[in-house]
């Protein structure tokens, strides 16, 4: 038996770092952020004995190999897809083995929300192997279990929730997640999905210490934290009302807000983000303005990874010309309105 699932990847639009429980349980969090057609792809295949888990994108060395599943720990190399593997896998004398591959249309660290949506995929590959076909949400669930309860993560549910949902989100986290399909007019809808660029800086962030550094303060009362905090959230509202309506102008607006209070949260004072800006990012950013972009901001947690731009009426191409010359790598990418799928088929 062979079962296989993909998740849709996303981009923030507004409101990231407010879904994460430390803020989300004390003053409510909202999010708002789109799937994109950039997958995680999860095939799994039942054999008579052993597991073995490989991760296509990093190549040959990216395999572990294990008598049983529960003999896995989920940490280091491949911990989401051992976490899964234990949690979700065929289990019990006589269940025999299998082999769990993956793969992501994105690069590792880009911001995209790639291993939530792995997590997502995981899930729901690992459910169609069962023969089980449990609702997005409860995939969602479960997937951010995989992460912030086996593997000891820090963050919130957004990408889960995108990867399983797909389509324009608003979601609220207080902490029991609320998600709102958005629909904006259709013309607006594809002005918005044209003009959205998204680009690679050429370098991977390291979300998990920036989490670190970013719930410390918060927890120590750091005034300065909480009111990029509270900056955030009204950025993730503002957004909503902007989407939901079609009104680009104030899509770019409130990126460029939200990215503000982004580089609030790395502490440098000044609205200079210590390790959420790299020289990389600033450079795209003079090179957006100068193509005549009228919003921007890195997706994720920052530091690296990815950024998303949104150029003006009909100047998506030059604004994607003047990235790619100023060194990032440019991902085409529409809307993804559908969530997770996944199926199974007998091998012949």
């Amino acid at each position: 038996m062979i079962a296989h699932a993909r998740a849709p990847l996303r981009l923030d639009l507004a409101g990231g770092w407010t879904d994460v429980a430390p803020y989300s349980a004390r003053a409510g969090g909202a999010v708002v952020n789109v799937a994109i057609d950039l997958y995680a792809h999860v095939q799994v295949r039942t054999r008579q004995r052993g597991v073995r888990l490989h991760a296509l994108d990093y190549g040959e060395a990216a395999a572990v190999t294990a008598r049983h599943a529960g003999d896995l720990r989920p940490d280091g190399e491949l911990g989401l897809l051992k976490a899964a593997a234990r949690r979700l896998g065929p289990a019990g004398r006589g269940a025999g083995g299998f082999e769990l591959l993956t793969s992501s249309d994105a690069p590792a660290g880009s911001g995209l929300g790639g291993s939530g949506a792995m997590g997502v995929a995981l899930v729901a590959a690992f459910a169609a192997l069962r023969g089980e076909r449990p609702l997005a949400a409860e995939i969602a669930h479960r997937a951010f279990e995989l992460e912030s309860g086996d593997m000891g993560v820090p963050g919130g549910q957004q990408d889960q929730y995108a990867a399983a949902l797909g389509g324009i989100l608003f979601l609220e986290f207080d902490p029991a997640v609320r998600a709102t399909r958005l629909t904006p007019p259709p013309d607006r809808l594809r002005e918005l999905e044209r003009h959205l660029v998204v680009c690679y800086t050429g370098a991977s962030r390291h979300s998990a210490q920036m989490h670190a550094a970013v719930w410390r303060r918060f927890a120590a009362g750091d005034r300065a934290t909480v009111r990029a905090l509270d900056g955030l959230k009204a950025c993730g509202l503002a957004m909503r009302d902007a989407v939901a309506s079609g009104d680009l102008p104030a899509v770019g607006e409130i990126l460029t807000r939200n990215w503000a209070h982004q580089r609030a949260l790395g502490g440098g004072g000044g609205g200079e983000g210590e390790g959420m800006q790299t020289e990389a990012m600033r450079a795209l950013e003079r090179a957006a303005a100068a193509a005549g972009a009228v919003g921007w901001k890195a997706c994720g947690a920052g530091g690296g990874g990815c950024m998303v731009f949104l150029a003006r009426a009909g100047e998506a191409f030059a604004l994607a010309e003047a990235l790619r010359q100023a060194g990032s790598s440019v991902l085409p990418s529409s809307f993804a309105a559908g969530g997770v799928v996944a199926w199974s088929a007998d091998e012949r």
